[in-house]
């Protein structure tokens, strides 16, 4: 595991050459803040001695236009040091979150099923702070306050070598101590993450499964749980609190006894040996000035071991392989036919227990082609397959005698529309999920799109039309309603291959029938794979193939497979029995 330097090594290689000019100001601006308020202290000599010991009027003038100009100047530095830090930290969060959301648009589906949505939504906004929060630590209190202390050490020791080193002799002591608590403050704060990650994902289930909690009862359930996860976030930020509330009590302790031991021993020399009052008042003065950012930089090392928390989380986002990131110049996808042939393909989710194993099968160009078996078969996995949302362990998927290995990823997508049978709509307006199936259609194209699908009628009976929201996963619009803008996308998109995952299973007859029509409508002509459980739909299929543990056990046509009397005709004779007991029509079942 990286630890702080590593990453805050890593962070400046990456960050450091673009801000480069930036950082430079701020250091500059610091180091002026720093050198402006050791003179502040350091001048205090000169204001004792010269003004209240030795009455010089003639100074008196001069050294109060120079105080003020000390502050002005050390003013205005820190102004310009804040305003410049802010904005670099402000575009470090926006940039780390547009790399974070690229890298997740480039690793493959397998990324997203390992990490919840609630995780990956706290990685974006706590991480990216992170981030922010690490290097302008390293900038502003390193900087600011190691500075500040620099230029105040020096002042003292210039003022007195013997009394600096009884000051500061209780360093040692104060940074042993933070050490052990930075290991206590790291497990807390991993913790901590993890805990507001659960708020996140409790919140997103109420606010999605709404209709299944309150129609089950699940509301003290779901109270319960959300109390325990902001309980279990409250007693990890008191830990922490704690924690870091202890430098303050150590610091000032230190500080006290330090303080005490210099009056003890400047007093000393007043009374013996007649030091003047101005070189104590003045080292006095820089001792105090050093408490502030001495307790600031105290609890750097606590803050940063915070912050190092969400940015090695955030790095093993961004470390996760980006699977679909393509190097350029690969061959585009020519589509000619249509023809999709599986040879030989095996893929397994987990070793040694095989989804597909030896699977070989072709779908003719422009047919209709099904996939039926029982649930677990590896149908599912052959079009994730085929779009290549996995890769295969072992064989080869052609499209007219190309291997979709070898071509470029946009163009495969680009020449394939899937149909599901959870119509996924993104948050926004009806006219909006249309056009996700082609970004630059006009609007018109999405209303003849929508009519080809037989959605435009809906549509418009909506208060505000096409511009109707659908709500979150498309909450505001019916489950057939879905499926009718699916296929309206799927129609602008008008691709030469259309995957057919089950469209009609969540709906009911007449819907169902409505929509199988509007599906005939979109695969005419076009090679077409159409996974069914229910037969009904896929009986003027050109093509059949019964999977079974991941391989084809049978093809044909309807007719034929019911003829040879193997596993499509038991599970036609299952779905239908009641129908052929009866000796009814089986178009009373279709």
């Amino acid at each position: 595991m990286p630890t702080t330097f590593d990453l805050l090594k890593r962070l400046m290689k990456e960050n450091g050459r673009e801000y480069a000019p930036q950082y430079a100001l701020v250091v500059v601006c610091m180091l002026l803040v720093a050198a402006m308020t050791s003179l502040s202290a350091y001048v205090l000599k000169y204001v004792i001695d010269t003004i209240f010991v030795h009455q010089n009027r003639t100074a008196l003038v001069g050294i109060t236009f120079g105080i003020v100009g000390i502050f002005v100047a050390k003013g205005f530095a820190a102004y310009f040091s804040e305003v410049v830090l802010g904005t670099i930290g402000n575009r470090l969060v926006a940039q780390t979150q547009k790399r974070m959301f690229e890298h997740m648009m480039k690793v493959d589906v397998a990324f997203f099923q390992r990490h919840s949505s609630s995780e990956l939504v706290t990685r974006m906004s706590h991480n990216a702070n992170a981030v922010r929060d690490m290097l302008n630590m390293v900038s502003l209190n390193l900087g600011r306050d190691l500075f500040t202390i620099i230029g105040l050490v020096i002042t003292m020791i210039a003022l007195d070598p013997i009394l600096s080193a009884i000051a500061l002799i209780g360093g040692p002591v104060a940074a042993l101590s933070s050490r052990k608590m930075v290991e206590r403050i790291k497990k807390a704060t991993r913790s901590e993450v993890h805990s507001l990650s659960g708020i996140v994902q409790i919140t997103r289930e109420v606010s999605q499964g709404a209709q299944v909690v309150k129609s089950f009862q699940l509301e003290n359930k779901m109270r319960v749980r959300m109390f325990d996860a902001i309980e279990a976030v409250q007693r990890l930020s008191n830990k922490m609190l704690r924690i870091g509330a202890g430098v303050n009590p150590l610091m000032e302790t230190i500080g006290g006894c330090a303080v005490a031991a210099v009056v003890f021993y400047a007093g000393w020399r007043n009374l013996y040996h007649g030091d003047s009052p101005g070189q104590f008042f003045a080292f006095i003065t820089a001792l105090l000035m050093c408490a502030d950012p001495a307790r600031r930089l105290s609890r750097v090392q606590l803050s940063l071991a915070t912050a190092a928390v969400g940015v090695r989380m955030m790095y093993e986002l961004m470390d996760s392989p980006a699977r679909e990131d393509e190097p350029p110049g690969r061959p585009e996808l020519v589509i000619r036919n249509g023809e999709i042939v599986l040879r030989d393909v095996s893929f397994r989710y987990v070793p040694n227990k095989p989804v597909i194993n030896g699977m070989s099968f072709s779908v003719p160009a422009g047919k209709v082609t099904a996939l039926v078996g029982h649930s677990g078969g590896g149908k599912s996995t052959v079009f994730a397959l085929l779009q290549r949302l996995r890769e295969p362990d072992s064989g080869v998927i052609e499209i007219d005698g190309q291997a979709i290995a070898d071509v470029s990823l946009k163009s495969l997508r680009h020449n394939i529309s899937v149909v599901g049978q959870d119509a996924f709509l993104f948050e926004g307006s009806i006219i909006d999920n249309i056009r996700a199936g082609l970004d630059n259609a006009t609007d018109e194209q999405c209303i003849e799109a929508a009519k080809a699908a037989s959605a435009h009628e809906f549509i418009m009976s909506l208060p505000r039309g096409y511009e109707n929201p659908v709500g979150e996963l498309g909450a505001q619009v019916s489950g057939g309603q879905r499926q009718r803008i699916a296929l309206a996308r799927a129609y602008l998109k008008s691709a030469p291959i259309i995957l057919l995952d089950e469209p009609t299973s969540a709906l009911d007859s007449e819907t169902e029938d409505a929509i199988q029509r509007e599906l005939r409508n979109l695969t005419k002509g076009k090679t077409t794979l159409v996974i069914a459980h229910r037969l009904s739909t896929i009986l003027h299929a050109d093509l059949i193939h019964v999977i079974e543990a991941g391989r084809v056990i049978e093809s044909g046509s309807h007719d034929e497979l019911i003829a040879n009397g193997g596993a499509y005709n038991r599970l036609f004779k299952l779905q239908f029995a009641k129908y052929l007991e009866n000796k009814q029509p089986l178009a009373e079942a279709v």
